[in-house]
C-alpha cells in the first residue's frame, strides 16, 4: 500500500540555505544534495506520494533542466509541488512543470481520514481547524528566534515539514507529528 510523505525546503544548490541552517551537517550543496536524495530514496517507494511544500531548487533559469535532473529528477516516488517563494520563478516554465505530478498554491488532501491543509507558509485558520483537521507548511525552516515561531508553537495540530527538522527526509504525518513535538521541546 502506498504511504503519504511530506517534505519542504530541499534548497539544493542554495549556498546561503547551507550557510543559514546546514553547515553542521554538510560541507558543500553538493553534499547536501546527494544526502537528501538518498535519504528521500531510502524512505520513499515509487508508488508513494510526497508532497513537496515548496522551495525545492535554487538556481538561475538557465541552469534549471540539468540541475533538475542532477536532483528531483531522482527522487523516488509521485511528487506533488506546493509552490514556494522561490518556486514561483519556474511556475509557468514546463520543463521545471513536468517534474511533478501536479503543482498548486495550496491543497486539501486526506490523510488516513484526516484533513491536511498543505500551504508553503504557515498559516493559523485553516479547514476545519476546530474539528481536528491539520496544516502541514515549510518556510520557516528551523528558525525558533520569531514571533510568529511562538505563534505557531502555542497552536495545536500544525506541523513544520522542513528538512532541518525531519532529519532532511519525507515523512508520514505520524513522523511530522513526533518530529516537530521534539523540535518544540528544545526551545
Amino acid at each position: 500500500m502506498s504511504q503519504i510523505y511530506y517534505v519542504s525546503d530541499h534548497h539544493f544548490f542554495h549556498e546561503l540555505a547551507l550557510k543559514r541552517s546546514r553547515s553542521e551537517y554538510f560541507n558543500n550543496t553538493n553534499e547536501m544534495n546527494e544526502e537528501i536524495i538518498k535519504r528521500h530514496n531510502n524512505k520513499v517507494d515509487d508508488d508513494d506520494h510526497v508532497y513537496i511544500l515548496g522551495d525545492v531548487i535554487i538556481c538561475e533559469e538557465k541552469d534549471l533542466e540539468e540541475k533538475l535532473k542532477m536532483t528531483v529528477g531522482r527522487l523516488k516516488g509521485h511528487l506533488h509541488l506546493i509552490l514556494g517563494n522561490h518556486d514561483y520563478k519556474f511556475r509557468d516554465n514546463p520543463i521545471f512543470l513536468n517534474y511533478f505530478e501536479t503543482v498548486e498554491e495550496s491543497k486539501l488532501i486526506r490523510d488516513h481520514n484526516k484533513w491536511v491543509q498543505l500551504c508553503h507558509y504557515p498559516i493559523l485558520l485553516w479547514y476545519r481547524k476546530n474539528k481536528g483537521a491539520y496544516h502541514v507548511f515549510g518556510h520557516m525552516h528551523d528558525d525558533h528566534c520569531t514571533k510568529e515561531f511562538y505563534i505557531i508553537k502555542g497552536e495545536k495540530n500544525i506541523f513544520n515539514s522542513c528538512v532541518e527538522i525531519n532529519n532532511f527526509e519525507p515523512c508520514t504525518l505520524d513522523e511530522l507529528i513526533i518530529n516537530n513535538e521534539n523540535f518544540y521541546k528544545k526551545h
